[in-house]
């Protein structure tokens, strides 16, 4: 586990240290945002690509914070406790890593297409790519979680038996794996930002069919 922190730690300063290497690269004004079609909307300070590594510091810290909290004042057994501080840390490493990629593939078209009104069909396919494997992890591990208000797929419902807690959130897990799969095969057929509301449309869809099979199978339970 404390090898994990360190990973994530190193991959929390990362971004800083590589984005203040590209800023020698890049024009003073860079695009900064682009629109739901993949066009720039805005342009700004080559400065402002500190602020996504700033908000990366700042997941770290609120992990470092929480889990502290969650260590201390936590009902659970020691064992759950350890659990479920394990699999967040995990889940958070590999976000913390992919918003690394994410930062590194706008700072290369920062400086690679400065000028450039829109990006190419390469970029959502890359960022889909990622967001996949991201699911297809969380999903992995969600199952593994224990009932406890710090991780997973938290509700009312869900937190009110470990039965519940243990179907909703297997179920959460299938609809992320699942999602992600599909991801990737559709992103290698349909181009540009389309693949990306693809890709929305089929994590809503999946788990809304999760958590209804979850609820139904547990009420048959009862």
């Amino acid at each position: 586990m404390k090898k994990l922190n360190k990973i994530m730690l190193m991959l929390s300063i990362l971004p800083i240290l590589f984005t203040s290497v590209f800023l020698f690269f890049m024009n003073d004004t860079v695009p900064m945002h682009y629109n739901a079609i993949g066009a720039v909307d805005r342009y700004g300070s080559k400065y402002e690509n500190f602020i996504f590594p700033a908000i990366i510091l700042l997941m770290y810290a609120f992990y470092i914070v929480y889990t502290k909290v969650y260590t201390k004042y936590s009902t659970n057994s020691v064992e759950k406790i350890k659990n479920n501080v394990r699999i967040t840390t995990i889940i958070v490493t590999t976000i913390i890593a992919a918003l690394n990629i994410f930062q590194l593939i706008f700072l290369i078209l920062a400086i690679s297409k400065p000028d450039s009104t829109t990006f190419t069909d390469n970029v959502p396919f890359i960022i889909n790519t990622v967001m996949a494997l991201l699911l297809i992890i969380a999903g992995n591990f969600l199952p593994k979680t224990k009932r406890n208000s710090f991780i997973g797929v938290r509700t009312s419902w869900t937190e009110s038996s470990d039965l519940a807690w243990y179907e909703s959130n297997r179920a959460g897990g299938i609809a992320f794996v699942v999602t992600g799969v599909l991801t990737i095969i559709e992103s290698s057929f349909i181009k540009g930002i389309d693949s990306t509301f693809v890709m929305a449309g089929i994590l809503l869809v999946s788990i809304a069919v999760a958590y209804i099979y979850a609820y139904v199978k547990v009420k048959k339970s009862a």
